[in-house]
């Protein structure tokens, strides 16, 4: 009997983030220089900016992997029910706070 292949959690596949972040990268770099004379300090600001994303991107991704590793086929019913609660909780929270707010009109 083949023991099933584990559930693979991947940022960079399920989302994209890596296709994201190369073209966001390569944007960046063949952006035209500004002629405001503060524009090298917002293009290193905004580079920052990049690389402090790109880190939570990371740990974000290194969570994921260590919830692969525990939870996987043979794991106990108990932290099976616990990642699965945890984990649908999260994903209920983002879904609401990612989602469209609709504007009130007067």
């Amino acid at each position: 009997m083949v023991a099933p292949n584990p559930l693979r959690i991947s940022l960079s596949q399920s989302f994209g983030f890596s296709r994201i972040m190369d073209e966001d990268l390569h944007c960046i770099s063949e952006t035209p220089q500004f002629e405001r004379p503060d524009s090298a300090e917002k293009a290193i600001e905004l580079l920052v900016q990049d690389q402090d994303y790109t880190g939570k991107i990371k740990e974000l991704q290194a969570y994921l992997d260590k919830v692969n590793e525990i939870v996987k086929p043979g794991c106990s019913p108990e932290v099976l029910k616990v990642a699965l609660n945890f984990i649908s909780s999260l994903v209920n929270f983002l879904s609401h706070i990612s989602s469209p707010k609709p504007h009130a009109s007067l």
